[in-house]
């Protein structure tokens, strides 16, 4: 099962959510009286983009397997997963630059 135009395009516009949260994560982190002890702060936001797509595109992609009447086997599951990963992978350094501008 591969994905069309508008499917790429959907998981880019949840690409964009989850990296336009950027600043917020770093209010989340910065605002907390807790002592949390995070070595790297660029890459637990990172994190958190990446934890916020996986689950919006998880979400979209088994609403679409489930509206075109896919069948749920592991190799259909895995193969838009890793269409969902392609995307992501494609922008990571579009990603890291929006958060050390932060």
């Amino acid at each position: 099962m591969g994905l069309k135009a508008e499917d790429k395009a959907e998981l880019e516009n949840l690409l964009k959510i989850a990296t336009s949260q950027i600043p917020k994560y770093f209010n989340l982190i910065n605002s907390t009286k807790e002592k949390w002890e995070i070595k790297n702060m660029h890459e637990c936001i990172f994190g958190m983009v990446f934890e916020k797509y996986i689950h919006d595109s998880g979400q979209y992609l088994t609403n679409k397997r489930i509206d075109e009447n896919q069948p749920n086997t592991v190799e259909n599951t895995m193969a838009l997963f890793d269409a969902g990963i392609e995307i992501f992978n494609d922008h990571v350094l579009d990603i890291k630059r929006q958060i050390y501008e932060n």
